[in-house]
């Protein structure tokens, strides 16, 4: 099976770019974790054809979690991503797409972009977990149809590449979310924790309720011990 693209040949499963040595293979048995962080619920609205569409979405940044993401012939791998996640009706599984951020002017930069696709009711739950504090922090893992280099040490931290332009159309890529995760902040992280939460050095700390108990025992037979001399005393007096 042949394929073209404006600047690659994709033969049998392998990808050549003019100018870039050796070769590129897709491996759908290694997923790219992310985590991603800052996130913030965005709600707005959108008009479509006249009608009135619900673009309500979480926004963050996102970063490749145990690997490196780049573009083909690219120098240095992009390790900050612009996050989006955006809801669609349904119960199927979330979905990734990666592609170029677009600018005011809708061109595109040299900024990557991973849009989260989340089925109604788990974007939900997610909106809902971050509005209460429950979601400082988020990790997915999918996999894509990115591309890593032939014959690449498995020991090394992977590289995943998008493709080049297909038809003069900016390179995307896409994925299925096999996992996704979230979590509070930290709260060892809060200033107020740090603050308040931590306790004093300088106080004391509560006493062993079982030694306390001890001497209370201790006291109370001294006592039985004292009345015992004094009936003593008195029996030998008369």
């Amino acid at each position: 099976m042949n394929d073209r693209t404006d600047s690659a040949s994709i033969v049998d499963g392998r990808m050549t770019v003019p100018g870039v040595a050796g070769a590129f293979v897709q491996d759908a048995a290694k997923p790219l974790a992310f985590t991603a962080d800052g996130l913030v619920a965005v709600v707005g609205h959108d008009w479509r054809d006249g009608v009135l569409h619900d673009a309500t979405r979480i926004e963050g940044h996102a970063r490749p979690d145990g690997a490196h993401l780049a573009r083909i012939g690219q120098l240095e791998p992009a390790q900050d991503l612009s996050l989006t996640i955006r809801s669609f009706p349904g119960e199927s599984a979330p979905l990734l797409r990666l592609s170029f951020a677009a600018g005011a002017q809708g061109d595109l930069d040299d900024r990557l972009a991973a849009d989260l696709f989340l089925p109604q009711p788990l974007f939900a739950g997610l909106r809902q977990d971050l509005a209460e504090g429950r979601a400082g922090s988020l990790s997915f893992a999918a996999t894509t149809n990115l591309w890593l280099r032939e014959g690449s040490p498995d020991d090394e931290p992977p590289v995943f590449h998008l493709a080049p332009e297909a038809d003069g159309r900016p390179a995307q890529a896409h994925g299925r979310v096999q996992s996704i995760s979230w979590r509070p902040a930290d709260i060892a992280d809060d200033p107020a924790f740090l603050a308040v939460g931590q306790p004093d050095q300088d106080v004391e700390e509560p006493e062993d309720p079982v030694a306390e108990q001890l001497r209370r025992i201790n006291w109370s037979l001294k006592q039985v011990l004292i009345i015992l001399v004094f009936l003593m005393l008195i029996i030998a007096l008369k």
